[in-house]
């Protein structure tokens, strides 16, 4: 039981079946919750609606009846023509000693001065009095005033009336003021709940009246109700009010501009169903916990079976056995046992078959996992290294001292940069400390969530490709040179002709002083000829396999080889055409290096003009760098090809090694420079970039 409790499945298992069980009582215990809350919701809203239509009724008549008092007032004082104050004296005492909602009441003439107030309330003045009274004066009718602020520092509102004469003539106005206190009190007995407020406010969004007395004289004018009050708008909002999460009940009053709130506390409203939430959530809890031990009963016998194969699964992957015991459930898991038994036969055979292919690839073969450690290191490897699998399979792969210095091994690109290699040239030290030219190539292995899991690495032993490269490079500049050699025989046999003739001349005739002077000058220039000329073939060919840099003039360079080719150009009918920008051009680079270079690319262009053509030599000055355009008049290069030109041993022509070009383009590169090739059916142009020097080399 306890193996049954450790098990994954049975985890599993249980869960889901906790999660469905719990998902569906949860669903259900939401949706009642949800009704009975919207339902207990919308009473507590109808409720604060109807509260709010009574309380807005019962001011409006609050207010009314003060409207009638100060009305009866006005009548009072302007029926007074003897002077005799007596009677609307006695009844603003009256009216005040029978409501206490008034303050006190004050009678002023068409000057705005007070001529009377009642007698037991001490008469106050503030800053908005002329205002309120010209603001009755011409309406001529009652005006209900917004909170004011009096001089004794009481707050209060105040309700005017205007004194007409018989004609409408204005004489005055009764102003009563309404006691704050008073009226609080009578919108605090119908608050709902200890935390329910109801609040009157006045036209500015000021509260003027609140169930608790220390609100009086804040502002509502940015809150949502006071902006929907101010436009005449009624309605329910819900949110944080008075420090409290409250429910509010808003409606305009239109006597006076004023406006009611009633507020009601939500947590309050909602005890009511607080007490069926308990229930139906302890009924939730036991429903739970009784079907998680039903699950988890039921699971056993389906579950252990599960448990068994899951232990022989691992006990497989630790190596501890090699096939599976059949399950006898007649069901679905004998089945599996089967078949992963037979799974288990083919992976072991695959496995082999792998094996056998990767020790048999002749190249190194290694691989590590995630953190860099090696994991497989096959003959190839052990062959190309020195080291035995026993050597370093576990060991991490930087350890392995293929190089001198961490920082300087090529695989660290991979394991640390994250960055795969694709055929990139190298070189590493054997066991015994050998340097070997390597050709490296390495990939990421991936798993399912496309994370590195591994990395493979392909060592390839290229030493005898290099060493192979360089004969055939070497053998490419020789051929170059050959046709030089060939190129310049006509130039060497005609001078050898006349320094043979003039030779057999004076062995003729010996006598006359003068000849034999002439055909001696003769014989002398001739031979001076041909001292130049190989001059000029020995300046081209000279240099180590190096070569020097040294300050060499592009334009001297240009001229020397295309001299030496000049009866190549005829022989082939092609003609020359240079257009040489300036008379020097100088760059830092090795001479031969650099005739190698054009010669390389004139070589290819006379191969594209067998049946003639022009040739066409441009040396132009492009701010910090020279352009050297060659251009030939032959059939071109196909477009698919033309990118490839540049590569080692690749070639159009039947004979030939390929490596010109690829010469060229890597001894540009050497000297800080670019090469390009452009190509249509009308010829091919290449065209050369090298930085300039503002040096001058040596005169010769």
């Amino acid at each position: 039981m306890k193996q049954l409790f450790q098990s994954k499945i049975t985890k599993r298992y249980v869960l889901i079946n906790f999660v469905v069980i719990f998902s569906s009582l949860a669903l259900i215990y939401f949706l009642t919750i949800n009704v009975l809350n919207d339902s207990v919701h919308s009473e507590i809203e109808y409720r604060s609606k109807i509260s709010a239509k009574t309380y807005s009724t019962k001011v409006s008549h609050l207010f009314e009846k003060m409207i009638n008092d100060i009305r009866i007032i006005s009548k009072f004082v302007l029926s007074d023509t003897n002077g005799d104050t007596s009677l609307y004296v006695d009844e603003m005492q009256h009216v005040v000693s029978n409501n206490p909602l008034y303050l006190f009441i004050d009678v002023i003439d068409e000057s705005n001065n007070s001529i009377n107030t009642i007698s037991n309330v001490k008469k106050s003045h503030y800053r908005e009095l002329d205002k309120i009274l010209d603001r009755i004066e011409w309406s001529q009718t009652f005006y209900i005033t917004n909170l004011l602020m009096l001089e004794d520092g009481r707050k209060t509102v105040g309700i005017g009336y205007p004194i007409l004469d018989e004609n409408g003539e204005y004489r005055g106005a009764v102003l009563a003021y309404v006691n704050l206190h008073i009226l609080s009190d009578f919108l605090a007995e119908g608050k709902i709940g200890s935390e329910g407020a109801n609040v009157l406010i006045d036209r500015n969004g000021t509260i003027i009246a609140h169930s608790e007395e220390k609100y009086i004289g804040t502002s509502l004018k940015n809150h949502p109700v006071g902006e929907s009050l101010s436009k005449y708008k009624s309605g329910v909002w819900e949110g944080k009010m008075f420090g409290n999460f409250l429910l509010a009940s808003y409606r305009p009053i239109t006597l006076g501009g004023l406006g009611l709130i009633i507020c009601e506390s939500v947590e309050e409203a909602m005890e009511p169903s607080r007490q069926v939430q308990s229930l139906q959530f302890k009924g939730f809890l036991f429903v739970l916990i009784f079907s998680y031990f039903i699950a988890l009963i039921g699971s056993y016998k389906v579950i252990n079976p599960i448990t068994q194969l899951t232990n022989q699964v691992k006990e497989y992957a630790k190596g501890k056995r090699d096939n599976f015991e059949l399950l006898r459930t007649g069901d679905e898991l004998e089945n599996l046992t089967l078949t992963m038994a037979s799974m288990a036969r083919e992976l072991r055979d695959k496995e082999k078959y792998l094996f056998t292919i990767l020790e048999s690839i002749p190249y190194g073969i290694i691989t590590t996992d995630k953190e860099g450690k090696v994991v497989m290191f096959n003959q190839g490897a052990e062959k190309l290294s020195g080291y035995t699998k026993e050597e370093v399979i576990g060991k991490p792969f930087v350890d392995i001292p293929f190089r001198k210095q961490e920082e300087e091994i090529l695989f660290s690109k991979t394991l640390k940069e994250g960055r795969e290699i694709n055929d990139q040239e190298t070189y590493i030290y054997d066991k015994l400390g050998n340097k070997l030219d390597v050709q490296i190539s390495s990939a990421f292995f991936k798993g399912e969530d496309q994370n590195k899991t591994g990395y493979l690495f392909i060592v390839r032993d290229v030493s005898d490709i290099k060493k192979m490269e360089e004969y055939l490079k070497q053998n490419e500049k020789l051929a170059s040179l050959g046709q030089l050699t060939a190129g310049i025989a006509h130039e060497i046999k005609n001078p050898l002709n006349i320094i043979q003739a003039a030779a057999e001349a004076i062995q003729l005739d010996t006598n006359d002083a003068a000849y034999v002077k002439d055909m001696t000058d003769d014989i002398l220039d001739t031979t001076e000829r041909l001292n130049q000329l190989l001059s000029e073939f020995l300046k081209l060919s000279k240099g180590d396999s190096n070569g020097d840099s040294e300050i060499v003039d592009i334009v001297e360079v240009l001229e020397e080889l295309l001299a030496l080719l000049n009866n190549r150009f005829s022989e082939l009918n092609v003609s020359i055409e240079k257009t040489f920008a300036v008379e020097e051009a100088f760059v830092v680079a090795s001479r031969a290096k650099l005739a190698q270079v054009f010669l390389n690319i004139i070589l290819n262009s006379l191969q594209a003009m067998e049946e003639g053509g022009t040739l066409t030599v441009q040396v132009i000055d492009e701010d910090a760098k020279w352009l050297i355009n060659i251009k030939d008049t032959g059939a071109g290069i196909p477009e698919p090809e033309i990118k490839w030109i540049f590569n080692p041993f690749y070639t159009t022509k039947k004979e030939g090694t390929g490596l010109g070009l690829s010469i060229a383009y890597e001894i540009t590169t050497q000297m800080g420079g670019e090469i390009q090739a452009f190509s249509d059916q009308n010829g091919t142009l290449m065209s050369i970039q090298l930085p300039k020097t503002e040096e001058r080399g040596d005169s010769e």
